[in-house]
């Protein structure tokens, strides 16, 4: 059977009536005011679910450039993914050919069972075209509409009876809060070189950073400035310096160096370990839209001090005047987890051309913190999912990978963890709590339990 919805697609196998929002697009990109959208739809027609349809090839812009339609799957994905209400589907991409909106909601409607009454979300301005849309009438036997109109707009009577016109079309209108963007703005911007942070979520800002999307030839004369830097995760580092020649940490020499470092610092068990969390970091980078290159390598040396007994390990974070800023207990003791704290002490002291985010991840991949970046979390779960990790429920948790949002990967992992140490009756970090409980009120709770199922 054709998987039109990874998160979806048991919609109304219980018979039970349900609403499905589908939203289509080229989302060439996605931004906020797709986003915005979607969820006031949501909340003010009681969707159940709003499913993100990228347009394949659309007929309706034959002869005009276009991002690749994976590229822009991805994209829609990385935004979406955080949102429980939320998925993405590729089935236009997947159709081939011209992409026609009647067949897609065609094949909507034969996929979901008669109780999932399909709600076709699209701006008030744009139902005019729709209604001239190929075989429109058949899409609007359908499904039914809703139109957002943005504050100060007026549907106004002869504007319906034009619609009325054209078809029997079902549209309720609704005020959707006013975002002046619009996709061929945004990629306007990035061709003159300024950033899209907060018109469009992180995830996708690192994505068109990493696959140089949008540019011109003027991009990168207009991004040597320092007011107009593309990149999400730029850090000042002035010119002439080894960073900014390419020879920095984020290098590849930079990473093979310590890579050989390690094999004399940690036993060959520990690096298969390291080697394994390094490539799911950046496997992780890849899926959750986080710089790649900072996860390999903070994924790389967050064991870098894993070869020091507990004695020595105590030792070398007083030497690193960690004193004080550690609670006691930690350091006396819990010595198991102070080598996070130390590793991102004497990396920092020793190669201070290493991101101050790369050293915080390495610092917090043991206690983690209430606070923790994408960064963070992403190298917190390669260090538990890495391949070599072979007991409990770990193969429940890598299945979990790009099906939920990264938060709620991290709880329960965080979680996974956590009960592992009871188990085996080791000390909780004084700051587990905390922890648990910032993250365990963001994350939407979900039915199963699993610690009632764990051995």
């Amino acid at each position: 059977m054709t998987v039109i919805s990874s998160r979806f697609d048991h919609l109304g196998q219980d018979g039970a009536e349900v609403r499905l929002g589908i939203m289509g697009g080229t989302f060439d990109p996605i931004h906020i005011g797709h986003l915005a959208c979607a969820e006031q739809a949501r909340e003010h027609f009681g969707l159940d679910a709003v499913i993100f349809i990228p347009t394949g090839n659309p007929a309706h812009k034959q002869g005009k450039p276009v991002t690749p339609a994976l590229q822009r799957l991805d994209m829609c994905r990385l935004a979406c993914l955080p949102n429980p209400h939320f998925d993405v589907s590729p089935m236009e991409i997947e159709r081939g050919g011209l992409t026609y909106a009647v067949d897609t909601v065609r094949e909507l409607r034969e996929h979901f069972p008669e109780n999932v009454r399909l709600v076709y979300i699209t701006g008030a301005d744009s139902i005019l075209s729709i209604a001239r849309w190929k075989d429109s009438g058949c899409i609007a036997q359908m499904v039914d509409f809703v139109a957002a109109t943005r504050p100060g707009y007026e549907v106004t009577e002869s504007f319906k009876q034009e619609i009325a016109a054209l078809g029997d079309f079902r549209i309720s209108y609704f005020q959707v809060t006013s975002l002046a963007i619009s996709s061929s703005e945004l990629r306007q911007m990035v061709g003159e070189g300024y950033s899209l942070r907060y018109l469009t979520t992180l995830s996708v800002c690192e994505y068109i950073f990493r696959h140089r999307l949008y540019r011109t030839p003027e991009t990168v004369l207009k991004t040597a400035s320092p007011q107009v830097v593309d990149d999400p995760h730029a850090s000042a580092v002035a010119p002439g310096t080894a960073e900014s020649d390419g020879q920095g940490a984020l290098s590849q020499a930079f990473y093979d160096a310590r890579h050989e470092d390690l094999k004399t610092r940690v036993s060959a068990r520990r690096l298969a370990h390291i080697e394994g969390v390094a490539e799911t970091a950046a496997h992780l980078a890849t899926v959750y839209g986080v710089d790649r290159d900072k996860a390999h390598l903070a994924g790389l040396l967050h064991d870098w001090d894993k070869g020091y007994g507990d004695e020595e390990i105590r030792q070398r974070a007083l030497d690193l005047g960690l004193e004080g800023k550690i609670p006691p207990e930690v350091i006396y003791d819990m010595p198991q987890v102070l080598h996070g704290h130390t590793a991102a002490a004497a990396l920092g002291r020793d190669f201070p051309q290493i991101p101050a985010d790369v050293l915080q991840a390495i610092d917090r991949h043991t206690t983690a913190a209430v606070d923790m970046t994408p960064l963070d979390m992403v190298v917190y779960i390669a260090d538990a999912l890495e391949p070599g990790r072979q007991f409990g429920d770990i193969d429940e948790l890598r299945a979990l990978i790009g099906h939920v949002s990264l938060e709620e990967l991290f709880l329960r992992v965080y979680e996974y963890w956590t009960f592992l140490l009871l188990s085996r009756q080791r000390p909780l970090h004084p700051d587990t709590i905390k922890v648990w409980n910032a993250y365990a009120k963001r994350v939407p709770k979900r039915k199963d339990n699993d610690l009632g199922k764990r051995n």
